[in-house]
């Protein structure tokens, strides 16, 4: 490793040979702590130079760069240079793109989101952070794509925010097309928000009294949309759960935006308290806000099991369903903003990236064996009852296979 102490290293040499990975990673690390950000630029100028990048790279130097007092236009071509190595990477276009709205470029932002949209259209965040961009720098065509597709996206509780926004940035965008003469837009987006406003399937079910009952629906495929699964692989959405003794909150309903043609079956479970006339309205919408709207209502009598209605769907937009439901409804909480920041991903005690090296690291774990349970309590809201959902475990250790980790 070279000195850096008192002197200025002759980065071209260092670079000439092949240098490991780690080593530049923690000498550039040291040197941030440091706050020797000009020879962290010398560094990392060489190190692309000679071709040994890594993913890191054009990110920091720009960061240093900004430290450093460098021209902004000099940082915002590093941080461009940079998209030729994320080219297949979501995640890296939209960190990218949050780092180019701090340039203010606003438009290359936007592009890279609407990119990183094209590579993962299942992933909601490109959308909604293209859209409040769009929004901000009253860039009309870009709110063309993304407000539908927020909008489709926002049917679920908490998300009330972003349905406002898609309804007025769609409606400042039409008004501003017409203004300037273009119909033909403003047409495409009126069409595109109505599109995005239809829902596939509507169930909801309610009842009078101080009981609770619980919604389940089974949709084609076997995925079940309930409280305990609020969102599906086949884009069931459990938008509300409700109980007595208030009649406003007498009320279960599940959406559909998008849902797959075929058989769907709805479990109506009675959990606990007195429902007047032991009995529930259940109502079905298909194709709701189209020519096609079906609405079809049906009491159902409760008794000691759970009552199953069964109907079908025909017509259904979605093709198939999400590979992986959960995943993307984790990563749908997360936003580039999150992401630490590329100088506390070098600091000590930080996770490097790596380029050009595969590593394997055993992981010591504890496999459990035998019968165990998960339980989780829910206090109805006059506090008369208490509803236990018992999950139990059944593990057996079966087939064992062992490995050396000496070659």
């Amino acid at each position: 490793m070279p000195a850096t102490k008192g002197q200025s290293v002759d980065w071209n040499g260092f670079f000439e040979n092949e240098v490991d990975p780690a080593i530049v990673h923690d000498l550039v690390a040291e040197l941030i702590n440091g706050r020797k950000y000009e020879e962290v630029i010398s560094c990392l100028e060489q190190a692309i130079l000679h071709g040994q990048i890594q993913p890191w790279m054009h990110q920091v130097l720009a960061l240093c760069m900004q430290a450093a007092g460098r021209p902004k236009q000099q940082i915002e071509r590093v941080l461009l240079s940079s998209q030729d190595l994320i080219s297949n990477d979501p995640n890296s276009m939209m960190v990218l793109a949050a780092y180019l709205v701090r340039f203010d470029r606003f438009e290359r932002a936007i592009e890279l989101y609407r990119q990183a949209a094209a590579l993962n259209p299942s992933r909601p965040e490109p959308y909604i952070m293209a859209l409040e961009l769009a929004a901000r720098t009253k860039n009309y065509p870009a709110v063309v794509w993304s407000a539908p597709e927020v909008l489709s996206y926002s049917w679920s509780k908490g998300r009330e925010h972003l349905n406002r926004l898609a309804e007025q940035s769609a409606a400042e965008a039409s008004a501003a097309f017409a203004k300037s003469g273009d119909f033909a837009m403003a047409l495409e987006l009126q069409t595109a928000m109505q599109k995005a406003r239809q829902l596939d399937l509507v169930v909801r079910v309610e009842w009078n009294g101080k009981g609770d009952l619980d919604l389940q629906v089974v949709e084609p495929g076997g995925t079940k949309c309930s409280l305990m699964q609020p969102m599906t692989a086949a884009g069931g959405i459990f938008v509300h759960d409700g109980f007595g003794p208030n009649q406003d909150q007498c009320y279960e309903e599940y959406l559909c935006p998008q849902g797959l043609s075929g058989d769907y079956r709805i479990v109506i479970k009675h959990v606990s308290g007195d429902i007047i006339g032991k009995r529930a309205r259940v109502s079905i919408i298909r194709n709701r806000g189209t020519k096609n709207e079906e609405s079809l209502t049906e009491t159902v009598f409760l008794g000691p099991r759970d009552q199953t209605l069964r109907f079908s769907l025909s017509g259904g937009r979605r093709r198939q369903a999400n590979a992986e439901p959960q995943v993307a409804t984790q990563k749908s909480k997360s936003k580039p903003g999150d992401q630490p920041t590329i100088f506390a991903q070098l600091a000590p005690g930080g996770v490097p990236f790596r380029s050009a090296s595969v590593g394997y690291t055993p992981v010591i774990t504890t496999i459990n064996e035998g019968i165990r349970m998960s339980a989780m309590a829910t206090v109805s809201g006059d506090r008369r009852f208490v509803r236990i959902n018992a999950v139990p475990f059944f593990e057996t250790i079966t087939d064992v296979f062992t490995f050396s980790f000496l070659k």
